[in-house]
């Protein structure tokens, strides 16, 4: 006998079995086991200004870009950061860039919810978000975004002004003072039917159908225009300059530059505004 403390000997190929069996019956099933891939995710704080609707003026936005990677997917992107910052830049511009200043109070909401959203950015193994999103103006620029909208309107009162004039001053020329009867009826309609005052009023209303059934030879340039402008009768002020500068052009290609500048001339443009013909 030896001085081990164990006895010394082997299980018999029973116990072996046994023992086998009970290290079996031990082990967990295989479906317990689920592979959890490491945790990617990472946080950066980024402040930039975003464009609005008016060139010059920009809303002020911070937020944190969140973002984690899909290794998974067989895309891959060697600058992830950048890829998350830009793709939210991308989105929060396509929303303020039709907005103005005035609106920001509303609009920070809802580019809050916009980048709140996990996306893919597109072409990579990236997926982003942003959280707490703000968004803020320059009291300056939120004071001259004010004028700008007050111009706008102003500018919008005048044109709707015009165009009523425009339509009143055909309305007359093209309707009622074609002949010496339209436009007596029409004196009538507007004067409570005095037929007395209408009668003595006859030579006169005949002097004013003379002078509107008055045609002078315009120039061809003038009829370019008037021809142009009858069609697009909202144009504006700014628009109808640049109407004249695209004729002075076009007339310069196909006419030649005598035509443009004689074009040019007529209608009020500075000099040099005539394109050149194609050689």
């Amino acid at each position: 006998m030896t001085g081990r403390p164990w006895p010394d000997f082997r299980p018999g190929p029973l116990g072996a079995v046994g023992a086998w069996f009970r290290r079996r019956k031990d082990r967990p099933a295989p479906e317990e086991f689920t592979f959890v891939p490491a945790q990617s995710s990472h946080e950066y704080p980024f402040e930039t200004p975003l464009p609005s609707a008016v060139h010059g003026l920009d809303f002020r936005a911070s937020f944190t870009v969140c973002w984690r990677l899909d290794m998974h997917s067989n895309a891959r992107h060697n600058a992830p950061r950048s890829a998350a910052v830009n793709d939210l830049v991308r989105r929060a511009r396509a929303l303020t860039e039709r907005a103005m200043l005035v609106h920001h109070a509303p609009l920070r909401h809802q580019l809050g919810d916009e980048l709140s959203a996990e996306r893919q950015v597109e072409g990579t193994h990236v997926w982003a978000r942003a959280e707490d999103v703000e968004l803020t103006v320059d009291p300056g620029d939120l004071e001259m975004a004010r004028k700008h909208v007050e111009l706008h309107q102003a500018l919008t009162v005048r044109e709707a002004e015009r165009d009523a004039e425009r339509a009143e001053i055909r309305y007359l020329r093209d309707e009622v003072l074609t002949d010496l009867s339209t436009a007596t009826i029409w004196w009538l309609y507007r004067n409570g039917y005095q037929v007395e005052q209408a009668v003595a009023l006859a030579e006169q209303l005949a002097a004013l159908v003379r002078i509107a059934s008055e045609r002078r030879d315009a120039h061809w340039a003038d009829t370019l225009v008037t021809s142009f402008e009858s069609a697009l009768p909202t144009l504006s002020d700014g628009h109808r300059q640049d109407l004249r500068l695209h004729l002075a052009k076009a007339l310069g290609v196909y006419g030649g530059s005598s035509v443009a500048g004689e074009f040019a001339e007529q209608v009020g443009l500075p000099h040099g505004n005539g394109a050149k013909p194609l050689p």
